[in-house]
């Protein structure tokens, strides 16, 4: 029987090798698809960018995230936005931190996501973050400085498959009257978006679906939707408030590809109103 058992593993990684191979054919997680959404405001008087890395799970991106890099230096972003799943299980921690040291120059704000907090060592691995130079966002709210203008950002800590917490408890991690940004790691809880007491919403999670319909962006498949689900990518208004939705970087499990659905570098332009 441990025989058979080894055997029927190795037809199956077979199979999972066979299509990662096919995905690498057809070019796909060659490409990196740079996205930019601009939401004008009355809430600042001069141009502000971010950069949106959702869902690293300690994977590279060329030597020492080269090709990440070259993007991000290339867009100049004022500060980068990592919306949860920097780390995860059995992987190797060392890869992340690499990358947030690469960004030394730019502040970037942070806020776990579910493979996160998967971690018992995550209380370790956020205060070494912190001696990179990365605010950790957890339940906590920090400003950015933009010369004249003030951006608040706050981080939501996981609300699971279902939120359970009031919307007040993330209303009262804002203190100013600010253009308010909340991280929060799962895009679904668009109903709780909805009556949060922010003008912006950055989420990953959903990794656009994993695997996409060839020539679209339809994802296959979420834990939290289902089949074909609704909230995977994207800049979504609700009433008022915008939930931008990045397709994010890896895949939860690196032994299955994301098919049609190259990893995603989003870029959020915060311009004054004309």
């Amino acid at each position: 029987m441990e025989h058979m058992g080894r055997e029927t593993y190795n037809v199956g990684m077979n199979v999972i090798w066979i299509t990662a191979a096919a995905a690498g054919l057809c070019g796909l997680p060659l490409r990196y698809d740079t996205t930019v959404y601009t939401i004008r405001t009355g809430k600042v008087t001069a141009p502000l960018r971010f950069c949106v890395l959702a869902d690293v799970h300690c994977r590279p991106f060329g030597r020492h995230h080269a090709r990440l890099m070259r993007i991000i230096r290339k867009m100049r972003p004022d500060a980068v936005l990592v919306p949860g799943d920097l780390f995860d299980v059995d992987r190797d921690y060392e890869v992340s931190f690499d990358l947030m040291a690469q960004l030394k120059d730019i502040p970037v704000y942070f806020t776990a996501g579910n493979h996160d907090n998967y971690l018992d060592e995550l209380p370790e691995l956020t205060k070494r973050l912190e001696t990179l130079g990365v605010t950790v966002l957890d339940n906590a709210s920090a400003c950015l400085q933009n010369g004249k203008d003030t951006v608040e950002i706050a981080g939501l800590h996981d609300l699971g498959r279902k939120a359970k917490v009031p919307v007040s408890a993330a209303d009262d991690l804002f203190h100013t009257g600010n253009f308010r940004i909340l991280l929060s790691h799962r895009p679904c809880h668009t109903d709780y978006y909805s009556r949060c007491a922010c003008d912006l919403i950055v989420s990953g999670h959903a990794h656009g679906g994993q695997w996409c319909i060839p020539f679209t962006r339809q994802g296959l498949y979420v834990k939290e939707e289902g089949i074909f689900p609704k909230y995977t990518h994207g800049m979504i208004d609700l009433n008022g408030r915008r939930l931008v939705i990045s397709r994010g970087l890896a895949s939860g499990d690196p032994r299955i590809p994301r098919m049609y659905n190259p990893p995603e570098i989003v870029f959020i332009d915060l311009v004054p109103e004309q």
